[in-house]
């Protein structure tokens, strides 16, 4: 026969020793930020139970509140990505338009500030859809829309598309794949993006005349899309830093950092996760994995 003596108010007991105590009540001691149960006077136990309810129906309307604002973001960087693109759109022709000479012989000196115009255009389109696509992940309002993707064909066309900006950087980007299809089911426009991030990421921190590569690996657990280059590395902090917004890996990038922290919320999205291996003056490379039980 237990002694119910032993059992007082506030003691953490299992759900049926409360019910040994006339008057009493048994609550989740979670509530208290503790496991197991606790014993209440009855009257103290409504109470609480008043002032859990009118906490949870304002933290209700605190996360309601946030999710219309996270959604407003949404539509006004759709909104500002959309008028950013056609000027610059109009600035890139331009430059492209001047660069073929059509319109009169260029200088060496001309021809490389056109460059520059032509590549920081597209790379301000970039950020203008990463922050859009961003925006879009934090509020909840993008859905993935998986398919089965060959990752050696989506890697091949990403760097087909990145070549005539490695050339004009005087910059060499090869693919090494596996002869065989590595198929996993992804988001394939948004991993596009996610590794169209980490090559222009790997050109910014690599110098002209510098080396990019990228690979798929494929093993028993998991696929890999891996981005390696032989620029300037970082240090140990700076790879702390490195997917923190508005912190580029070192003072010679020119980025925001958001674009690689789009890319790990990408990569966490689909159930994978980005690594990173590097040491100053030995260069970078990058891992997207994805779980093989994803794929």
């Amino acid at each position: 026969m237990h002694d119910v003596a032993v059992i007082a108010w506030s003691d953490v007991v299992a759900p049926a020793a409360g019910a040994l105590l006339t008057g009493a009540a048994a609550l989740p001691a979670a509530l208290l930020g503790a496991p197991g149960w606790i014993v209440l006077p009855m009257g103290v136990a409504g109470a609480c139970v008043a002032v859990v309810g009118r906490r949870v129906r304002a933290l209700t309307a605190e996360v309601a509140k946030a999710d219309r604002a996270a959604h407003e973001r949404a539509d006004q960087l759709a909104a500002a990505s959309h008028d950013l693109r056609s000027p610059l759109a109009m600035v890139s022709a331009a430059a492209e338009l001047l660069l073929t000479e059509g319109p009169g012989p260029l200088t060496p000196t001309q021809q490389r500030f056109l460059r520059t115009v032509v590549d920081q255009s597209a790379h301000a389109v970039q950020i203008a859809d990463d922050n859009l696509v961003q925006a879009r992940l934090e509020a909840g309002a993008y859905e993935l829309r998986r398919t089965m993707t060959d990752l050696s064909a989506l890697v091949r066309e990403t760097v087909t598309g990145l070549r005539p900006l490695a050339q004009r950087r005087d910059q060499h980007i090869i693919t090494q794949l596996p002869a065989v299809p590595v198929r996993a089911l992804v988001d394939a426009p948004l991993l596009r993006r996610a590794v169209v991030n980490l090559a222009t990421n790997a050109m910014r921190f690599t110098t002209y005349g510098g080396l990019i590569v990228l690979r798929v690996l494929d093993n028993e657990t998991s696929v890999v899309i891996c981005v390696t280059d032989d620029g300037i590395g970082m240090s140990r902090e700076e790879r702390e830093r490195l997917f923190r917004p508005f912190v580029s890996g070192s003072t010679l990038g020119d980025g925001t950092g958001l674009g690689l922290v789009l890319t790990r919320r990408i990569a966490e999205a689909h159930g994978g996760r980005i690594l990173v291996d590097t040491s100053p003056r030995r260069g970078t490379t990058m891992m997207l994995r994805l779980p093989r039980e994803r794929a």
